[in-house]
Order: structure tokens, then C-alpha cells, then sequence
């Protein structure tokens, strides 16, 4: 909560109106009340931004059965809910627009991010079929648009590095959205040679893949070997 209200006055300060919902995103009838409650108070929701997430950071057998529940609460059926609580608006009106924060764990997978990374391949998938689907429905005016970040100066993940690329400041990946946003850009990865990546992987033979991950030495702090209970 704190972390909305610094938000709130940072907004505030640059002469926005702001009002703030505390919302535990894995409960789907909290997400329903609260949007129901935000229709009342201030209107129709024009652009709508799903980036909630959780993680835990571990091999897949240490991770807790709840854990894994989580993550596919927040990071996915979360989305889901809030995109069917403000989507009936936005196809009334063919007026709108929808942002997936997934990550570039949507995309390359990740030892010992197991969960998390089939949960945000989860909401890679979600965004694209949901992008075909307005598009079949002939609602052209919704737009959408996914954030496919690597690691974040967050304190999100406990100390990440990488060989190749550098770890993002918060500022660069918001600005990168905005544009993303304003310029209706489908997916949105940052740093922008991920695409590159992206491409070669589904060029290059495995061996060759293998070495370029050796190369980029992606480490983070993880939980290992401490088998699951219920």
C-alpha cells in the first residue's frame, strides 16, 4: 500500500487527479468489487494496465505447491479478471486499450524460474490470442500492447547479472512502454534486441543456442535443493 500512496503524490505532483484501490490480484471477486467500485467513483476505464506479478526463485521441486498457485493466480488469472471486469466498456464503445506486463521470461526460459516462466508464457499467449480475438470481432479501435522486460532494478529477483546486456532501471522500461502505448505497439521488448534473440532462436541449431546462453551467464539468487512439502 505504501508503494501506491509514493506513487499517488509522484503523480499528484505532475497535476494529475489519482485515486487508489488496494486489491490482493490472486482473489477474482476482490478484482470484480474493485472495479465495480472504480465504474461508480470515476467512469469508464479507457486504458487498462495488468502489472501485478509475483516470483519465487527456485528449482521446481524446492518451489511450495502454494507458490506455484500464486504465480498462476497473479501472474495470468489476474489479467484475465481485470481484462473481463473492464472489457465489456471499452467493446461498447470499440474504444481502448489493454497492456500485458509479461517479461522476457515470456519468451526464453529460465533454470530455477520454472512457474514463473510458464505463468508469463501464459500472458504472452493471453495477449496474442486476446489481440487476435478484437481483431475477429472486428473491434479495431481496442488496442493492445505486451512489456516483455529481462531483469529490472527492482529487488524483484535477488541479485541478478548477466554477462550480455545490463540490468534495466525502472525509468527506461516506463518510457519504453509509453512509447510502446502511444505508437500502438503490439509487443514491446526491452531491451529492444531481444526480437533479434527472439529470431535467432528459432534459426539457430541448438548447440549454437547453448553457447550464446553459456555466454550471457544469467545468475540470480535461488532456492535449491530443498525438496517440496505440501
Amino acid at each position: 500500500q505504501h508503494g501506491i500512496e509514493e506513487t499517488a503524490a509522484e503523480c499528484q505532483k505532475l497535476g494529475a487527479t489519482v485515486q487508489t484501490f488496494v486489491v490482493d490480484c490472486s482473489k477474482r471477486e476482490e478484482i470484480y468489487s474493485a472495479a465495480d467500485k472504480v465504474k461508480k467513483d470515476i467512469g469508464d476505464v479507457t486504458v487498462l494496465v495488468n502489472n501485478v506479478g509475483v516470483i519465487t526463485a527456485a528449482d521446481f521441486l524446492s518451489t511450495q505447491d502454494h507458490q506455484i498457485e500464486r504465480m498462476f493466480e497473479v501472474n495470468i488469472l489476474g489479467h484475465m479478471w481485470t481484462t473481463r471486469a473492464f472489457l465489456p466498456v471499452m467493446m461498447n464503445n470499440n474504444y481502448g486499450h489493454i497492456v500485458t506486463v509479461a517479461s522476457a521470461a515470456g519468451h526464453f526460459v529460465i533454470p530455477f524460474m520454472v512457474a514463473y516462466c510458464s505463468s508469463k508464457f501464459a500472458a504472452v499467449g493471453f495477449h496474442k490470442a486476446l489481440t487476435e480475438e478484437l481483431s475477429a470481432l472486428g473491434k479495431d479501435g481496442i488496442k493492445t500492447t505486451c512489456l516483455c522486460p529481462v531483469f529490472i532494478n527492482t529487488g524483484f529477483v535477488k541479485n541478478p547479472t548477466t554477462r550480455l546486456g545490463k540490468i534495466l532501471e525502472i525509468e527506461e522500461v516506463v518510457q519504453a512502454l509509453m512509447e510502446g502505448i502511444v505508437t500502438n505497439q503490439k509487443m514491446v521488448f526491452v531491451p529492444s534486441n531481444q526480437s533479434i534473440a527472439l529470431l535467432l532462436e528459432r534459426v539457430f541449431p541448438e548447440r549454437a543456442l547453448n553457447l550464446l546462453k553459456k555466454m550471457a551467464e544469467v545468475k540470480f539468487d535461488a532456492v535449491i535443493g530443498q525438496r517440496s512439502t505440501p
